[in-house]
């Protein structure tokens, strides 16, 4: 009896050993959410902080969330009300379209709105051929502005986002690129916008958003949706909730349901999780080198930085600081030389680097130091025991 009644109690003690060790795994996990598509992410609007990651950096089709990079370039490169006319190509593109008409004369801002509400390809076509001349020099345009992003793991083939073998994203790159396009207010305005009424030229047509959680869900402000066979359902989707802003990025998803509340979990699990939590405190930086046969003894510097981060309590209380900085200055070194950098730290995630350059010409010790040094010895009180 007594036997069996240690082994109950063994066995009992394992499980709450074990539950204990997954709930404290649980709160560093990027993948915190059980979800049914193959790739996802959420990251922080303000900071570009990863907060919940599903594979990634995982190469996918990406479909009509092309038209965000589109409309990226449409922004840079003309004013919102400069007339372009639709060529002929645009008129049998396939795919979503509004009906552009060959010939019209069409402003960037119903272009804008064409692309981003019902995902016209008409309208990111005429976009690409008015400004990159063809799509071979836009899509290179595309990829110019993608790695100035940052979204070095993206290529784009065309404007609109029909499947091409060289067309693909991640959802990590697609998030940057989002972040990047939201910084725009007329992208940032158009993206939240449920219906409206844009004149095409000859014609005008009520355009409704595509994103279904601009009307299911309260925090919802944004952006895009996608669909093509190579593709399956993707999904770019930003909310805001109490001055914090995540975007979120679905791809691959099998049916339009399971594209539509998985953002919606990811991005509610997002706001529960994560804290705007000011680390100032880890940011305030000493560093002392001693200097060899210079003209002082150490070079000394003192910084002090502030920065708010998205974390979890735990993640609060896990930052620890990294200070690389170099053992000696060699005289003589001038001013700009690298002296070492202090980063903050998460586990294998940096979230803050600072390097450091010398602010002034360190100049070797010259004859007439030593002998006033030798002077200022000779004269020193001596200490009495």
């Amino acid at each position: 009896m007594k036997k069996n009644s240690l082994i109950v109690f063994l066995f009992i003690l394992f499980l709450i050993v074990f539950s204990f060790n997954n709930i404290y795994a649980n709160t560093s996990s990027k993948d915190f959410v059980d979800i049914k598509v193959p790739a996802a992410v959420v990251i922080d609007y303000d900071t570009g902080r990863v907060l919940f990651d599903k594979n990634a950096s995982d190469k996918r089709p990406m479909a009509s969330l092309t038209k965000i990079m589109t409309s990226i370039l449409l922004v840079e490169n003309c004013e919102m009300d400069e007339m372009i006319e639709v060529p002929s190509q645009a008129t049998w593109i396939g795919g979503s379209t509004v009906g552009l008409k060959k010939g019209d004369k069409v402003s960037a801002k119903s272009l804008l709105y064409g692309m981003l509400l019902p995902s016209g390809n008409d309208c990111a076509y005429t976009v690409g051929i008015h400004i990159g001349g063809d799509i071979t020099n836009f899509a290179n345009m595309m990829n110019k502005k993608a790695k100035e992003i940052g979204a070095t793991d993206t290529s784009f083939a065309n404007p609109h986002g029909l499947d091409s073998k060289t067309h693909y994203t991640t959802a990590k790159d697609m998030a940057l690129i989002t972040r990047y396009a939201l910084r725009n207010k007329y992208i940032n305005e158009t993206v939240k916008t449920k219906s409206i009424t844009i004149n095409f030229g000859s014609f005008s047509k009520l355009l409704n958003n595509t994103n279904a959680l601009l009307k299911t869900y309260d925090k919802a402000d944004g952006v895009k949706t996608g669909f093509t066979n190579g593709a399956n359902r993707c999904l770019v989707a930003s909310a805001t909730d109490n001055g914090r802003r995540f975007i979120a990025v679905v791809l691959g998803a099998e049916t339009t349901n399971i594209r539509f509340s998985t953002a919606k979990t990811i991005l509610e699990e997002s706001f529960k999780r994560y804290e705007k939590m000011d680390i100032s405190k880890y940011l305030n930086f000493y560093i002392n080198i001693p200097i060899i046969k210079g003209n002082k003894e150490f070079y000394e510097r003192q910084f002090s930085d502030s920065l708010i981060l998205p974390l979890t309590k735990q993640e609060y209380e896990d930052i620890y600081i990294k200070q690389d900085t170099i053992q000696k200055i060699e005289a003589p070194m001038e001013a700009g030389s690298y002296v070492g950098k202090i980063q903050v730290v998460l586990e294998d995630e940096i979230l803050y680097e600072k390097s450091f350059y010398l602010e002034e010409d360190i100049y070797k010790k010259s004859v007439k130091d030593y002998i006033l040094e030798g002077i200022h010895n000779l004269f020193r009180p001596t200490q009495k025991i």
